[in-house]
């Protein structure tokens, strides 16, 4: 093809296309996007032994890859949630990012912002833990370690990979349960 026949081949194409205005979406965004949520930033009043004594780093749920999708739901929960937390469709209410914390400090601050989102009375929030690229080992630690501290937690109802828009494999939504605080 020469390049005449490709300026040809635009100037056609611009030229049928002149005057075509954009469709407006009549759809309802149900996502919140992050730069909209609230930051957790005032973690120091959300510190709570009994939850942490209850995660161990001791107890592991099988390895995966950067890559692989999570999925996890406590027995009880509607399918149809389940399928709406894996499709990204749960307005997310708030958001944590773990990169560049050691073991431990991500440990301490997820458990902080749960027990903060659920004195916030959030249902939904993203986590991203990243998929373990720059990571000295073959499996993402951060990753398998989040995985491990969710399942165990007896606040979280069901956790799922995000979609690609959030982070895809490298992050993920989670379901709280809802808890009523005393004063």
């Amino acid at each position: 093809m020469t390049k005449k026949q490709t300026n040809d081949d635009f100037s056609s194409f611009k030229a049928a296309i002149k005057g075509v205005k954009p469709i407006k979406n009549d759809r309802i965004d149900l996502y919140a996007h992050p730069e909209n949520t609230r930051p957790f930033k005032d973690n120091s009043q959300y510190h709570d032994e009994a939850t942490h004594a209850h995660l161990s780093d001791e107890w592991e749920s099988p390895e995966v890859s950067g890559e692989e999708i999570l999925f996890f739901a406590r027995p009880g929960l509607q399918f149809k949630a389940q399928k709406q937390l894996r499709q990204g469709k749960i307005i997310i209410d708030d958001h944590l990012d773990l990169h560049g914390l050691t073991i431990s400090e991500a440990r301490e601050t997820l458990l902080e912002f749960i027990l903060f989102a659920q004195k916030q009375q959030i249902r939904c929030i993203r986590l991203v833990h990243g998929k373990g690229y720059r990571a000295t080992t073959e499996k993402p630690v951060l990753k398998n370690k989040v995985n491990s501290w969710l399942r165990q937690h007896p606040d979280v109802l069901a956790f799922a990979s995000a979609q690609p828009k959030d982070g895809g494999a490298g992050a993920m939504y989670i379901i709280l349960k809802n808890v009523d605080f005393l004063g």
